[in-house]
């Protein structure tokens, strides 16, 4: 599991247990990722932190992805029907969206939201059904309640609004609401708000922290030096990778993206739901520049705006195969679009299936090693009981996801520095610049009497991520210990 996944693995953990959740302005972000995973959970018949697995968490992302591609079910007509199904099949098939799909944090919900909503907006206008206007307002309260960068999925939502306004008299008329039905939105937004951030009821202060906490965010944004990169990452990430391990582009895509856009805004040839297409472009358009003006960038942000770009792609490549008149330019398009599909099915499974972890993979970010699942199952394999007393050191804490993998250890002391009493745990797992310091304090603190001899706990170089190594050590006693079990438990299996 990833770092980030790892940290809500945890958080949910807190909530599945103890049957409470506090929502903290400073870190994790909003609390539906929490929530939502009580339900998977359930499903699987899961009380304990230590009962969960990767499935229960990461059906939860994958689950509501799929909510994106059933929206795009409110597109369909009879008049455009193939471009519903090209731009489903487009978000399916798309590299990034996969990665990140399966992944256990809130980016794939937030995405799956907004788009969703948009969808749910447009319904509405087309059929002034009251139960859109309830789903849409659903949905927008689930935005703001998923993560604090919903902020920059309003911003981009209100320009589109009035870019799209002054552009068109007859779209301002398009999108009349009564203040009845706009009260609507907003009193279903801000009861699904209320009642996620105040943890049903039971934290009252989460409502006043879920504002509170934009003042973080703005403050963050640009202060970790670690997630700092230039203003042209996003593109960077997705146009172009090659390496020894794989090659990656999404060239074609962006391609395709600027000829949808060209049609949507410029070309006399139009669908019936230009208005809908033109907002998301814009509505894309503009996260995209915002995300890249922010120097705080992490792959997995580029899901805001790309989505949106695959629908540009979806309306480029459609409305493409529609003027081509003669049948040989069809049918050398549809070759070319088939090549073009094709790349993209096997970039999936690369990224995806083939080298998920590996960091020639563009999308990969900090990813751990497999080797912690290794050092977690030696550590098991040596530990006598669940309560045996664990002591990981590591600077900065940068110890995880190995937190998740320890889950049945009851005692693990997680430290960014050497204690003094570190000779009284039987395991430890260290960092190498700690290693001198260790070795000293385990042989001058103990009392007299009270020394113990530590022998390595692995064989060979394990890490917890490229270049990140962790030392085991374990006290021989226990060790010896430990071995005489095994081997009256040999003794009696014989018997």
């Amino acid at each position: 599991m990833h770092t980030d996944e790892a940290v809500h693995a945890v958080k949910f953990g807190e909530l599945l247990e103890n049957d409470s959740y506090k929502y903290d302005p400073i870190e994790y972000h909003g609390p539906t990722l929490n929530y939502f995973t009580l339900i998977s959970a359930s499903l699987f018949g899961e009380k304990t932190f230590q009962e969960i697995d990767e499935i229960t968490l990461r059906l939860v992302p994958t689950i509501i992805s799929l909510l994106l591609i059933a929206s795009l079910l409110l597109l369909y007509n009879k008049n455009n029907f193939r471009l519903t199904i090209l731009i489903a099949f487009l978000i399916t098939v798309s590299p990034v969206v996969q990665f990140y799909s399966r992944y256990y944090i809130q980016e794939i919900l937030l995405v799956a939201f907004s788009y969703s909503s948009l969808l749910t907006f447009y319904k509405y206008f087309k059929t002034k059904r009251i139960l859109w206007l309830i789903v849409s307002g659903l949905l927008v309260g689930l935005i703001f309640t998923t993560k604090e960068t919903s902020i920059i999925t309003f911003f981009a939502a209100i320009v589109a609004l009035i870019v799209l306004s002054f552009l068109n008299t007859n779209f301002r008329r398009k999108i009349l609401v009564s203040k009845t039905h706009l009260g609507l939105v907003l009193v279903i937004a801000a009861f699904v708000s209320i009642l996620f951030y105040s943890s049903f009821f039971s934290n009252l202060k989460g409502i006043s922290d879920s504002i509170l906490t934009f003042i973080n965010y703005f403050s963050k944004a640009g202060s970790n030096p670690i997630h700092i990169q230039p203003w042209y990452y996003y593109i960077e990430l997705m146009s172009f990778t090659h390496n020894g391990l794989l090659f990656y582009s999404s060239i074609p895509i962006f391609f395709f993206t600027l000829v949808g856009f060209y049609f949507i805004f410029l070309s006399a040839h139009k669908t019936s739901n230009i208005f809908l297409f033109r907002f998301i472009a814009i509505f894309s358009l503009v996260q995209a520049i915002v995300y890249s003006l922010i120097s705080y960038k992490t792959p997995w942000l580029v899901l805001n705006f790309w989505v949106g770009f695959l629908f540009m792609a979806g309306y480029g490549i459609y409305q493409t195969y529609n003027i081509l008149k003669e049948n040989i330019s069809k049918r050398i398009f549809t070759l070319l679009f088939i090549i073009i599909i094709s790349h993209n099915i096997y970039q999936t499974f690369n990224t995806s299936f083939k080298f998920p972890y590996q960091s020639e993979n563009p999308f990969t970010y900090s990813q751990p090693s497999p080797q912690v699942i290794k050092i977690a199952n030696k550590v098991f394999s040596v530990a006598e009981r669940a309560n045996v007393l664990v002591n990981v050191v590591v600077p900065k804490n940068d110890y995880w996801p190995l937190p998740y993998y320890l889950r049945e250890l009851k005692n693990v002391a997680w430290n960014n520095y050497v204690p003094d009493d570190i000779y009284k745990f039987p395991i430890i797992l260290v960092s190498p610049e700690f290693e001198d310091e260790l070795i000293n304090k385990l042989y001058s603190n103990p009392p007299p009497g009270q020394q113990n001899l530590y022998i390595p706990l692995f064989d060979k170089y394990l890490e917890l991520r490229p270049s990140v190594e962790l030392r085991g050590y374990v006290q021989k006693e226990y060790y010896d210990h430990h071995l005489r079990i095994l081997d009256n438990t040999s003794g009696d299996d014989k018997l």
